[in-house]
């Protein structure tokens, strides 16, 4: 009780600092507040809206939109491509993003080439582009969606023999990781980008810190041993260092209207800060290359924003009444209720019909085998299912010793932890990392006969971790 009560004080605490830090510098460096989207720029975001959003013509050639109600009525908005109606179509795949993205993270992989014989989905999650708003965005709310959406794709377009892949990012990894732990059912293969295991992470901190404080607390005995103090420290330095690297989920947390003032103020400033991360132009000593253009910037605020006001009433009630709702602030309100209720941590009571639903999935359908035994279930949170984990080096979302140290006791038979060099978060969008993750789907779609370390073996950057 009391160690929740420090932790909350420290909490609220360090988010109000962060705040403060993050306004000042905003304002004193950068000029945020007064800041406005110039015509140029209102015109290139309109069309870009235009292009991506509105129902009545395909975001990119070969794909159209579609809507998937679920048992509570509520719907999430998805892409699919023009292969899904075709009997010479192969495997699926579904691709679920992060924050604060929407479908259209993943549109250079999923105009690319080498998947165009396979059904490709890429959904919104609840509260994101098309989709709609949920009452809350808890594990029985999200992860139940995301297993009935997945379940919905299956029986719509899996047949005798083919496969499905979950290929994920950022958020919609973490939400991944979980169905991949407490529901491995629903896919064959899951795809894990720039995001954690949330247990995993849980344990290795508090094994750290564990030892850190029986350090002290012999330290305390013999106050002339220096050594002991330093290593109880060093043991510390990842847990810092995350904490630094979570600064702005400390601000997300804060009571309202200082988390949401934050994702909005300076004319969407913070928002523009990770487009221009995503963009790859953050140099290493944390100077910018160059200013995104007006066009690169509306490809960005569409991508986060979701469709205007202008598509919504075009579609004449397609788009959830939600979606209208949370447009005046891009709903950037909305996406950050992900980070502040419980979706990491907390139980999943999956409902009755997604329990049967489950055990439904015919064995002929599972075309990959966990490697898990009734009797090696692994740690708590462990992947039940083959999983391909990519961390990109230079990603300054994740302490590597927290994110990686002993992640391959989490993976199952048929497995592997892969890092890239010179690649940050936003893989998706980046060189080398979108090629990457696209050789990854690409060879979990096909027999995986090849070992992956052999499909990826002309890429340099790419190292592997464990490889099981």
């Amino acid at each position: 009780m009391l160690g929740e009560i420090v932790w909350r004080g420290f909490s609220l605490l360090y988010g109000f600092v962060s705040w403060i830090a993050m306004v000042a510098r905003a304002v004193i460096r950068e000029g945020a507040f007064t800041k406005k989207m110039d015509e140029e720029e209102k015109r290139q975001l309109a069309a870009a809206q235009k292009r991506y959003w509105s129902l009545d013509q395909e975001p990119f050639p070969g794909f159209t939109h579609r809507f998937f109600r679920l048992r509570n009525g509520l719907k999430l908005h998805y892409v699919l491509n023009s292969n899904a109606g075709t009997s010479s179509a192969k495997n699926v795949a579904i691709f679920i993003h992060g924050f604060p993205d929407s479908f259209l993270l993943w549109r250079n992989i999923l105009k690319s080439s080498s998947l165009e014989s396979h059904i490709l989905i890429a959904v919104d999650l609840p509260g994101y582009g098309g989709s709609d708003s949920f009452p809350r965005y808890g594990p029985n709310e999200v992860l139940e969606a995301m297993a009935e959406f997945i379940l919905g794709m299956r029986t719509e377009h899996m047949k005798e023999g083919s496969k499905m892949v979950v290929a994920s990012h950022d958020w919609g990894a973490i939400v991944s990781a979980r169905l991949a732990a407490e529901a491995s059912q629903l896919a064959d293969r899951w795809v894990i980008a720039s995001a954690i295991i949330p247990e995993h992470v849980l344990s290795n901190a508090s094994t750290r810190f564990a030892s850190a404080k029986q350090m002290l607390h012999t330290y305390l005995r013999r106050p002339l041993n220096i050594r002991l103090l330093k290593n109880a420290l060093s043991t510390l330095v990842p847990i810092i260092s995350q904490l630094g690297r979570s600064f702005y989920v400390f601000i997300f947390r804060l009571p309202y209207p200082f988390s949401t003032s934050f994702v909005t103020f300076g004319n969407y400033w913070f928002l523009k800060l990770l487009h221009n991360v995503a963009a790859g132009l953050l140099r290493p000593d944390g100077s910018w290359s160059r200013k995104l253009g007006s066009k690169e910037t509306a490809e960005f605020l569409s991508m986060s924003a979701g469709p205007s006001v202008t598509q919504i009433l075009e579609a004449e009630g397609e788009y959830p009444e939600s979606v209208r709702k949370r447009a005046g602030d891009w709903g950037m309100s909305e996406k950050i209720r992900i980070y502040r209720e419980h979706l990491l941590l907390n139980p999943w009571e999956k409902s009755l019909e997604t329990v049967v639903e489950l055990s439904e999935i015919p064995t002929s359908l599972r075309r990959s085998s966990s490697g898990a035994g009734f009797l090696d279930e692994g740690p708590a949170g462990a992947l039940k299912a083959p999983a391909t984990v990519v961390y990109g080096i230079e990603d300054r979302s994740f302490d590597k010793r927290l994110g990686l140290e002993g992640l391959g006791d989490y993976l199952v038979k048929g497995s592997q932890l892969l890092t890239i060099a010179g690649a940050g978060h936003w893989l998706p969008f980046e060189g080398v990392g979108s090629k990457v993750l696209e050789e990854v789907v690409d060879w979990a779609m096909g027999d995986e006969n090849e070992p992956l370390s052999e499909t990826l073996e002309a890429m340099k950057d790419v190292r592997f971790v464990v490889e099981k």
